[in-house]
């Protein structure tokens, strides 16, 4: 750097004398190093560079340059008398080492585009070879597909010939009819010589062939076909509908217009003075308005919405009822009569299938009642088959999807009381889930009492019986359920967020389904660091009830178990820390009664137990004791 400012400094030199201005008339520059701060200042640049340039790897001319780059602009910063010389010598260095780097990138180009220039021949020579591979290719492929697809025509036309040669119908060779000469079944001899009887069996046997062939036809029939059938009726039921309702406002007008006639005609015969023809009209429609009025109050079911929801049609404004004239209704009981008639016959006939499916499918539900099902109910079959009464339960069910209602709490019970004495529990599971069944408190209950299993259940009474529960929100009953299956937590987690239950609630629980989680679950503390019941009112709770054998291993467990708050500390000596309901007295009688059954080490420990809590008991007094006087001589 130092060369590099003597050449500079030469050539201004030089340049001033040639143009004849004296070299002693420039103004005299300080020196470089005047202190000895300089002096340091160089001494560090140079050691920064050697050190520098000491981790760069051989031919890095770029970071070179940087460092340099970086000592001059040190070097311009710290010298400010030669700054301006400095900073114009660095900017010609650096355009003239940019012009150096911008020729060498334009030299790098141009080999390189020398270079691609020179292989395209051989490039283009090699791409000509390649597409006359490609066409030779694609004659090859294009002979495959010709020979191909004339194999496939031929294939073609060889099966259509075949199917042409399977579809000709041959002239069946005639056949000969031979004389029968064996007697007719079931005939004797002058029997088969009478021609009388001949053609009167002749006359049977054809009927019975054409009930068969009727049979064969219609027994059968396509899935489709029902569905037709189904949209069929269902349009003859709405035309019936809209014709009724028309003929309703038709027969309204009627009145109307018989009312109006009649009230008409009266006026003519009298024509009294001051009044005409319109006002008699009127009043006559308004006096009948009246006497409907006190119709439909005398029998208030009148005029109500139908079980369907529609509105009844309009009362008629006279008297004289025109239902009797009704066609449909005279049709509608003759259908209904002939249905029972045939639910009769096929329940006399022993085929209790077919009459349950046509009892629980009769229309506006006539035969689904409690009646049809007590006459079910009095059927006794033999063998292994299903029952009639489940039969009829089971079809009933079934039918609550097609018929739009499910049957009343009273049918429901005695459906639920049959699949629980036939023991399906399957199809009383299928029909909670499809929601076919008009529930009640006294169906979960009935389903509760046919469990007989110990806790935990393993027959699913109760949990079909915590799903009725549930939908009827008897959270409580359901809570119940699912103790007595096993889901203590679910069950405990159920009850605080659907039906806080009271500590005396809690008690009927352990009574009703005492068990070892429920008996932790209730002594545990919860999150607010709070226990749902003190540790001896659930043991002198089960000791009520002689449950001895739960109550030592609850109790061994809790001996066994660290508490949260203090690993040395058993659960056992907290919870009964924190026990404050139960006496003494009551922890004396426990100690005992462990004694006498033999667990001498259980009932030590409770002792052992029940002198540290007199004892905190007696701390804690005695500090209270001694604080109130202060408090009274404080006051």
């Amino acid at each position: 750097m130092a060369k590099l400012h003597r050449e500079k400094t030469n050539e201004d030199l030089s340049t001033l004398s040639r143009s004849g201005t004296p070299v002693n008339c420039l103004p005299k520059l300080p020196p470089i190093i005047t202190s000895e701060i300089d002096r340091s200042f160089l001494l560090d640049l140079n050691d920064y560079i050697r050190y520098e340039t000491d981790k760069l790897s051989h031919g890095d001319d770029d970071q070179r340059y940087t460092i340099y780059k970086s000592v001059f602009n040190r070097i311009i910063e710290h010298v400010s008398a030669y700054k301006p010389l400095l900073t114009a010598i660095k900017k010609e260095y650096e355009d003239t080492i940019e012009a150096i780097k911008k020729g060498q990138r334009e030299a790098d180009f141009l080999h390189g585009k020398l270079k691609a220039m020179a292989s395209e021949p051989s490039t283009i020579r090699n791409y000509r070879k390649r597409a006359d591979e490609l066409d030779e290719r694609i004659l090859v492929i294009q002979k495959d597909n010709d020979r191909l697809q004339k194999e496939l025509n031929e294939l073609q036309q060889k099966r259509k010939e075949r199917e042409e040669l399977d579809r000709e119908v041959t002239e069946p060779p005639k056949r000969e009819l031979k004389k029968d000469s064996r007697m007719i079944p079931g005939l004797t001899l002058e029997e088969s010589t009478d021609l009388t009887l001949l053609y009167r069996n002749y006359e049977k046997l054809d009927r019975q062939l054409k009930e068969l062939n009727i049979s064969f036809r219609t027994r059968y029939v396509p899935k489709s076909h029902k569905l037709e059938l189904k949209e069929r009726l269902d349009n003859k039921v709405n035309e019936r509908d809209d014709l009724l309702r028309q003929g309703q406002i038709y027969r309204y007008k009627r009145s109307k217009l018989k009312i109006a006639v009649e009230a008409a005609q009266a006026y003519n015969r009298v024509k009294p003075p001051h009044q005409t023809v319109g006002d008699a009209v009127i009043f006559a429609l308004a006096q009948a308005r009246g006497l409907q009025k006190q119709e439909k109050e005398l029998s208030p079911g009148e005029g109500q919405q139908q079980r369907d929801g529609s509105p009844s049609a309009p009362q008629t404004l006279t008297t004289t009822s025109f239902d009797d004239d009704d066609p449909s209704k005279e049709k509608e009981a003759e259908m209904m009569l002939e249905y029972i008639e045939k639910f009769n016959e096929l329940f006399e006939d022993g085929m209790y299938e077919d009459a349950a499916i046509h009892a629980a499918n009769s229309p506006k539900g006539i035969l689904r009642t409690s009646a049809t099902l007590a006459k079910f109910r009095d059927v006794k079959v033999h063998g292994n088959v299903r029952s009639p009464l489940l039969a009829f339960c089971d079809a009933v069910m079934a039918s609550v999807s097609a018929v739009g209602s499910k049957p009343n709490h009273k049918l429901s019970d005695e459906c639920v009381e049959c699949v629980l004495n036939e023991n399906r529990l399957d199809l009383l599971a299928h029909w909670i889930a499809q929601d076919r069944l008009s529930l009640n408190h006294q169906i979960g209950d009935r389903i509760v009492d046919h469990c007989n299993c110990q806790v935990p259940c393993k027959c699913s009474c109760q949990a079909l019986a915590q799903n009725v529960y549930s939908k009827l929100h008897l959270y409580r009953q359901a809570v119940i359920c699912m103790l007595k299956q096993g889901r203590v937590h679910t069950g405990m987690e159920y009850a605080k967020h659907k039906y806080p239950l009271s500590k005396q609630e809690y008690l009927e629980l352990l009574r009703t389904c005492p068990s070892l989680p429920l008996m932790h679950s209730l002594v545990e503390e919860d999150g607010e660091g709070t226990r749902t019941l003190p540790l001896g009112v659930v043991i002198l709770v089960l000791l009520e009830n002689s449950h001895f054998d739960l109550v030592i291993r609850f109790m061994q467990d809790l001996q066994n178990t660290p508490s949260a708050d203090d690993q040395n500390t058993s659960l056992f000596h907290s919870a009964m820390m924190d026990d404050v309901d139960t006496t003494a007295e009551q922890w004396d009688s426990l100690v005992k009664l462990l004694q006498d059954q033999g667990y001498e080490e259980t009932s030590v420990k409770l002792l052992s137990s029940i002198h540290v809590l007199s004892a905190v008991k007696t701390v804690l007094y005695d500090s209270l004791k001694v604080e109130s006087p202060e408090n009274e001589t404080a006051s």
